[in-house]
């Protein structure tokens, strides 16, 4: 590959580490093609892209993004994958699939500045997905104001249960 090549292919996936939320590094040596076909397709439904290069071109592209944090794992044939979506799909996904494809081992991950091993990526994959946290997340958000209005239309309640046994007693007399 000549130089400017490499200067291309370290632009882009540089740009493309920047870009992304996550970014998660597998190793990929024994998977056949239609297998990386199936991973590549199945990423890209979940909003993520596998990337395979030159642990030296990687590390040149990683400088100045989240990378640096996994930068002493670029040895041997590596994929990254970098999640522009939604970070806890991506790491299901990665997780049922290795399931799958004994050959895929996820190593590690990045997620903000923080490092991610095997252990904290299996535990990412354990979240809900982002509809139901944002849907936890609001109902938590309307419990307050809800439990105002039961409270103050107790108080009504009560106020015109009083004036019916007021009435009711008064009829009765």
């Amino acid at each position: 590959m000549e130089r400017k090549a490499k200067q291309v292919v370290v632009e882009d996936l540089g740009s493309k580490l920047k870009r992304a939320r996550a970014l998660f590094l597998a190793e990929y040596s024994g998977m056949n093609v239609a297998q990386m076909t199936r991973l590549r397709r199945e990423l890209q439904h979940a909003g993520a892209e596998l990337k395979v290069t030159k642990n030296t071109l990687l590390r040149l592209a990683a400088s100045g993004t989240d990378a640096e944090a996994i930068r002493d794992q670029f040895t041997g044939p590596n994929a990254v994958i970098c999640s522009y979506k939604d970070p806890a799909a991506v790491a299901k996904l990665l997780s049922s699939m290795a399931k799958e494809m004994p050959f895929l081992k996820v190593k590690s991950g990045v997620l903000g500045r923080q490092q991610l091993g095997p252990n904290d990526l299996v535990r990412l994959a354990a979240l809900p997905s982002r509809e139901v946290l944002l849907s936890k997340l609001l109902g938590v958000m309307q419990a307050p104001p809800q439990r105002l209005v039961g409270v103050l239309a107790a108080n009504l309640n009560r106020l015109m249960w009083t004036l019916s046994a007021i009435k009711t007693q008064k009829e009765a007399i």
